[in-house]
């Protein structure tokens, strides 16, 4: 599922940096928007990629590629997040309305907030069981009686902290909608005038009298 979602959201991704370039295209709007866009969709893109790692390897069996990923997807996906918002503010009002900015200003302070506490509940968590794995035990073993395990609050903590980080993602995603509404693409057209054939008789013509013009100059050469 998750390689599903990481696919649609780099779509979403390179949609919207084709937007942002057709509006700075036709209009006067900030000088740097071109490049913060194209800024923004490689974070965009290494976000969607860090999901599909995500999903992929588990935090149970490969951790450090676990890790990696969701650094990639929800720390780069924050910063995507912040560029967006910025360039909201230089699309106002013609493609995005203030109060869409606004909520595009909460989410990104929002993910920011929720960054910090899922890091840090989950040093602390780490920290109190000395570095072990025990968020993943046994479903025979009641979690407020294991022993060995403590501060599961951090836990819980951290994960929740995860969870709503992934909701400010989907949120932001969400006030693309009525922008992509207003849009068309247009696929790449290809037009062929001659095919194989077509062209090797040309070809071969243009041979065979490149040939005769060639014998009638040497022959009237000859007779001179």
């Amino acid at each position: 599922m998750l390689d599903i979602i990481s696919v649609l959201m780099a779509v979403t991704v390179w949609a919207r940096h084709k937007q942002v370039l057709g509006h700075y295209n036709q209009t006067l709007v900030c000088k740097d928007l071109e490049k913060t866009s194209r800024i923004a969709t490689l974070f965009g893109i290494s976000s969607a990629f860090g999901l599909f790692l995500v999903g992929n390897f588990q935090s149970s069996t490969i951790t450090t590629v676990h890790l990696i990923g969701a650094v990639l997807a929800f720390g780069l996906g924050t910063v995507y997040q912040w560029l967006q918002s910025w360039m909201s503010v230089c699309l106002s009002p013609r493609v995005n309305s203030r109060g869409v900015m606004v909520v595009r200003f909460i989410c990104s302070a929002m993910a920011t907030l929720l960054i910090i506490t899922t890091v840090v509940f989950s040093v602390l968590h780490d920290m109190a069981n000395q570095g072990k794995e025990v968020a993943y035990w046994a479903q025979n073993k009641a979690w407020w009686q294991a022993e060995g395990r403590k501060k599961w609050s951090y836990h819980v903590l951290a994960t929740s902290s995860e969870w709503m980080l992934a909701f400010t993602f989907v949120a932001m995603l969400l006030t693309l909608v009525p922008e992509f509404k207003r849009m068309s693409f247009h696929g790449v057209k290809m037009h062929y005038d001659r095919d194989r054939r077509q062209v090797r008789e040309i070809d071969g013509a243009r041979s065979t009298e490149a040939i005769v013009a060639s014998s009638s100059r040497s022959q009237e050469t000859t007779a001179l």
